[in-house]
Order: C-alpha cells, then structure tokens, then sequence
C-alpha cells in the first residue's frame, strides 16, 4: 500500500458525510468526514439547527489539512469501514488533538 493523494475538486455532501476522493497509484478510495467530525472539530461551526451543506463544505476546507492526514494515517494503518461505499471514514476521534 502506497500513500493516499486526495483530489480537491471531487466531493459530495451526503447528509451524514462529506465525500472525497484518495488516489493511491491506480486506485481510488472514497472518503469520508462526518458532520459530527465537522461540528465539533470547527469552532466557527454552528452547533445546533439546520445547518446548510454550504456551512459544511466551508467546515471541511478549514480542516482540510487535518482531515487528510486523518484519512491517510488510517489508509496506511488499514482502518477500512467493514461495509459501505465510503472506504475511510474520519469521525471526530480522528480529529481530536
């Protein structure tokens, strides 16, 4: 297993996670952040309410550095997810110093 390069420009929003893309040589790894991560990991996060997807997509670019190194350390440590489409998942734990 190689080191994950993550793409910048591909990442979806899917109500309980932020998705982005790791490349490792040929292969593709879908990742993701979740919006619990996101809450209480940006201090500039709204807490409670509805909070647009915009809000999180901003979270997420503020993070951006510790969410991929997050998702990198798991990839190289081989934390899968046991199911679903999202292969690395970084969840608030990850984050926290």
């Amino acid at each position: 297993m190689g080191q994950l390069a993550f793409l910048d420009e591909d990442r979806r929003f899917d109500g309980q996670c932020i998705r982005f893309m790791g490349i490792d040589g040929k292969d593709e790894v879908t990742c993701g952040v979740t919006t619990a991560a996101l809450k209480e990991c940006d201090p500039h996060m709204q807490r409670h309410g509805l909070i647009p997807s915009e809000a999180f997509f901003e979270a997420f670019e503020r993070l951006i550095v510790a969410i991929h190194d997050a998702a990198r350390s798991k990839y190289e440590r081989g934390e899968f997810e046991p199911e679903g489409s999202v292969r690395i998942v970084v969840h608030r734990r990850d984050l926290s110093p």
